[in-house]
């Protein structure tokens, strides 16, 4: 019996490791997704719109040349920001297709 109990008990202890790192991991996704979204839709037009306005500031002499690299360096962050998402997102699918045993 005590053989027994300790086998369940390893059992238990092993699932609730697993459903707590499937958790992680779905909220790992989630929280990539959004982060994707908000780097596609908001920093990466409003950045634009930015490197836009800095290069008719420039065109115009209002505006110095640091201030048009600026805008440039705005925009490649917010892309690479997208592009960390999108792999975090898809290393927690790969972690959850891990766990669960099968494709997604």
């Amino acid at each position: 019996e005590a053989m027994l109990s300790a086998a369940k008990s390893r059992r238990d202890a092993t699932s609730n490791q697993i459903l707590g790192e499937l958790a992680e991991n779905l909220s790992g996704l989630e929280a990539a997704r959004r982060t994707e979204v908000l780097a596609s839709t908001s920093l990466l037009p409003q950045s634009e719109l930015t490197f836009k306005a800095a290069l008719a500031g420039y065109e115009t002499g209002r505006v110095d040349f640091a201030t048009l690299l600026d805008a440039q360096r705005q925009i490649r962050q917010a892309r690479q920001s997208q592009i960390k998402a999108q792999a975090e997102a898809q290393m927690r699918l790969a972690d959850i297709e891990r766990i669960l045993g099968e494709d997604l």
